[in-house]
């Protein structure tokens, strides 16, 4: 019997591990003919400094999981190797476009999207039907999204409306001030995909412009920083905050918060009567809504070669299995990555899920070009001084302009 040893980082968040260890069963069950049985060694999980320093030293593993914007400096510390089987894979047949600008990087594939989220909003029924509107106008709200008939600028309104009436503490919450979904309602797309730049696009100011009008009209506060998706499911849970602009996981954070964990058809029940959600609407009259994610890779250590991979491949692609896939959903809040997984009579059980899945077609991710994070950087540098320090958008966009210039390599950016 042939031994194959795959190191694999421990990673037990939702039910990434439990997923492994089945996942090798099944793909030993099906090596049994050939005489071959596959072993994971599990390696612990380390934090990114970590990797490169064990990079570094050579202790590379075969396996492990990290996020999709990781795979430009991962690729750069001689970290990972390409996985370009992943386009001729039945796990990964008919994907949608996004899939493949998320998973590819310089024309290879260089991750496997282990699970994956959209960024509905999370509005308040309550507040809604304190403003008059009536059940009808409330569920049809989704559609007008949809179609472009509602627009964001309308949504900042009635948070403002809300607010000012005391139906709610708080207009709008987000779960991190980088938020992409509010640059790309903007159209702030901050990178450029055939050249891998980054971007410093005058539309960046039309985002500080919003941060400012909303800080100033009470719809954002200056904390908004410090509330992070936990301290706002509870606020929601509340009825304190009109609409939480999050992801996926959002759902199911709140329905543990409310001790509903075993109890799905309640939890449907308390959602329906307390929260709607929708796309982000777009700026424009008759525009498309858009939807941002984050979602979770697999990567193939740059150790692992040809003869190896076949192993691995098959291993990574059990671990998607359907089945598999919507027991992660179950734990970790995230959505499925393919159609099949959706099919799952337990997935098709949970109304949000499937609802919103729909999204994922045109769900765009952050870039994982090397220099995004000290992009950003820059770019919250203007939000801070707008929430924090009393500044305009133009000088928030100015501040921006000056600190990306000034630390962004010039051969990483381009300037419109």
């Amino acid at each position: 019997m042939k031994e194959v040893v795959l190191s694999v980082r421990e990673n037990t968040w939702g039910a990434r591990k439990d997923n492994f260890i089945e996942a090798e069963k099944r793909l030993n069950e099906e090596l049994k003919a050939d005489k071959v049985q596959v072993r994971i060694d599990w390696w612990p999980g380390i934090g990114d400094d970590e990797l490169i320093l064990q990079a570094q030293a050579n202790k590379k593993a075969d396996i492990f999981i990290n996020s999709s914007v990781d795979i430009g400096w991962q690729l750069n510390a001689g970290l990972i190797r390409d996985v370009d089987w992943v386009g001729n894979s039945d796990v990964f047949n008919n994907m949608p476009a996004s899939y493949e600008n998320i998973m590819k990087y310089q024309d290879h594939y260089y991750g496997v999207i282990q699970d994956m989220d959209a960024s509905p909003v999370f509005v308040s029924r309550k507040a809604l039907e304190g403003l008059g509107w009536t059940t009808t106008q409330i569920d049809e709200l989704k559609t007008r999204v949809d179609d472009g008939s509602f627009t964001f600028n309308e949504l900042v309104d009635l948070a403002d409306t809300a607010v000012k009436q005391k139906l709610v503490k708080s207009g709008f919450g987000v779960e991190d001030t980088r938020f992409e979904g509010w640059n790309y309602t903007f159209g702030n797309f901050n990178y450029n995909a055939e050249q891998n730049k980054m971007v410093l696009s005058p539309n960046t100011q039309k985002v500080y412009e919003f941060w400012y009008d909303a800080m100033q009209r009470g719809v954002v506060t200056e904390g908004i920083a410090e509330i992070d998706t936990e301290k706002a499911a509870a606020m929601f849970i509340k009825g304190d905050l009109f609409a939480e602009f999050a992801r996926t996981e959002f759902y199911q954070l709140m329905r543990t918060q409310l001790g509903m964990d075993e109890d799905l058809a309640g939890y449907e029940k308390w959602f329906n009567e307390n929260a709607i959600w929708i796309p982000i609407p777009s700026v424009e009259q008759g525009g498309k809504p858009v939807s941002y994610s984050n979602p979770a890779m697999i990567f193939v250590g740059s150790g692992v070669d040809d003869e190896k991979m076949p192993y691995v491949q098959r291993l990574i692609e059990h671990m998607l299995d359907p089945d598999l896939q919507i027991n992660h959903t179950l734990k970790s809040g995230k959505l499925p990555v393919t159609a099949a997984a959706q099919e799952d009579s337990r997935f098709q059980e949970m109304n949000f899920y499937k609802d919103h899945a729909y999204l994922i077609e045109f769900t765009k991710t952050r870039p994982a070009q090397m220099d995004y994070a000290v992009y950003m950087k820059s770019f919250t540098l203007g939000i801070d001084a707008i929430l924090t320090k009393g500044k305009t958008s133009a000088e928030a966009y100015e501040l921006f302009k000056k600190d990306v210039q000034q630390n962004v390599p010039a051969d990483s950016l381009i300037v419109e």
